[in-house]
């Protein structure tokens, strides 16, 4: 995993404007990032209250998400600070990393409390869920072949403390067929470019 420092020239900065028009991009932008907060904290709120629920025993064919994900398997990330307002990165991975525990080890390697971010790139294996309410568990899906990832795109919050990914995929088969649903794991095959960015409250 490849993780990138840009400076915050080229991501983060107003267009230059007359100074009437910068009042109100300034506006608009802070609206923008207030509602993004929202629905993610709102989220983070919900992930303890689902986890004191209790828990059915699972039936074959059905995963739950471990409560924390294993270090150490995304050996190839490698990650992009690309601006320091509103600090946005470029996560790259490679051939065989697993992408939410990599996403999750980035997570607390820079201290993020909450973000959001989208990714394009190829798996060769994985896992995706379809919630299924009743038993609170997941029905997996499971790639076992070479696909497409067409969408991917998610948040970080935190859970107990600590950096919790939650993700939905949609990947392409060979044959133009799709799959989708909650990320479980996805192992990369070719590539995978990941934008994060953070909207923690900065540190002071």
């Amino acid at each position: 995993m490849y993780i990138q420092f840009a400076t915050a020239s080229a991501v983060g900065r107003a267009p230059e404007r007359a100074p009437r028009h910068a009042e109100a991009w300034a506006t608009s932008n802070a609206i923008e990032y207030m509602a993004m907060r929202k629905t993610i904290l709102l989220f983070a709120l919900a992930l303890p209250l689902g986890a004191q629920a209790p828990q059915p025993p699972l039936e074959d064919g059905y995963v739950r998400r471990a409560p924390e994900a294993a270090h150490g398997q995304a050996p190839g990330m490698k990650v992009t600070e690309l601006a320091r307002t509103g600090r946005t990165f470029e996560v790259t991975m490679r051939k065989g990393d697993e992408v939410a525990a990599g996403l999750t080890e980035f997570a607390e390697q820079n201290h993020i409390k909450v973000a959001h971010f989208t990714a394009v790139g190829a798996i060769d294996s994985g896992v995706l869920g379809w919630f299924d309410p009743d038993k609170r568990a997941y029905k997996k899906i499971v790639i076992n072949q070479e696909a497409e990832v067409v969408s991917l795109s998610g948040n970080i919050a935190l859970q107990n403390g600590k950096p919790f990914v939650h993700a939905h995929c949609v990947v392409a088969l060979s044959d133009g067929s799709t799959r989708g649903g909650h990320l479980i794991e996805g192992h990369v095959s070719l590539a995978m470019q990941v934008f994060v960015v953070d909207a923690s409250e900065p540190e002071k």
